[in-house]
């Protein structure tokens, strides 16, 4: 999860399981996949120093559960064979 912008390349993330919010990780904007998701009552614990990484990894489980069952779906489809 996206906490912060360092600034206009670089983010620090944390997921409060490998990733903890004292040992955040700098990274580059263009390899941080952007999903449709706010939580603005993370972004006020944040703030206010409260933010717990059980906070966070309570948030990112079901996203992560979900992303896996739509590849788990996607996989099982046959690709198209490209002809040309």
């Amino acid at each position: 999860m996206v906490l912060y912008s360092v600034d206009a390349d670089f983010v620090m993330v944390a997921d409060g399981d490998t990733r903890k919010l004292d040992r955040m990780k700098k990274k580059r904007r263009r390899h941080v996949r952007a999903l449709p998701c706010r939580f603005p009552e993370t972004v006020e614990k944040y703030r206010a120093g409260t933010l717990k990484d059980s906070d966070l990894r309570n948030l990112i489980w079901p996203i992560r559960e979900k992303i896996a069952e739509a590849e788990r779906t996607d996989s099982g489809r046959e690709k198209p064979i490209v002809q040309g």
